[in-house]
């Protein structure tokens, strides 16, 4: 019995992750602009990975795997703010038509930096 209730629980949880990633790539491939698929890139790696991970390590039922599954979402974590930060920023300083795109903030203009 609890060998069904893990295997239950460990493929809906593992199931909403993947679901999680589909509809996040979904969301990546519809929306034109950077910062908008950046936002549906990050659902990837907070819900899908977190789900995923959550799904392994009740699935895994033995306590050596543990340690080494709560590892991939922290370390995703930790990248991907400083990996969305670059790519935000290379956008902001590259593209022309930024305020098309989006609200600037008081409508100030970009300096030397591209920065505003």
């Amino acid at each position: 019995m609890c060998e069904t209730v893990r295997f239950i629980l460990s493929a809906a949880l593992i199931g909403v992750g993947i679901g999680c990633i589909f509809f996040a790539i979904l969301g990546v491939f519809k929306f034109r602009f950077v910062m908008n698929r950046m936002h549906c890139a990050a659902i990837i790696d907070t819900l899908g990975v977190l789900f995923v991970s959550a799904g392994l390590i009740v699935a895994a039922g033995s306590m050596e795997y543990i340690p080494k599954l709560l590892c991939i979402p922290l370390i995703l974590w930790v990248g991907s703010p400083i990996a969305s930060h670059l790519v935000g920023r290379l956008e902001i300083s590259t593209d022309a038509d930024l305020g098309q795109h989006m609200e600037m903030e008081g409508g100030a203009e970009h300096d030397a930096d591209g920065i505003s």
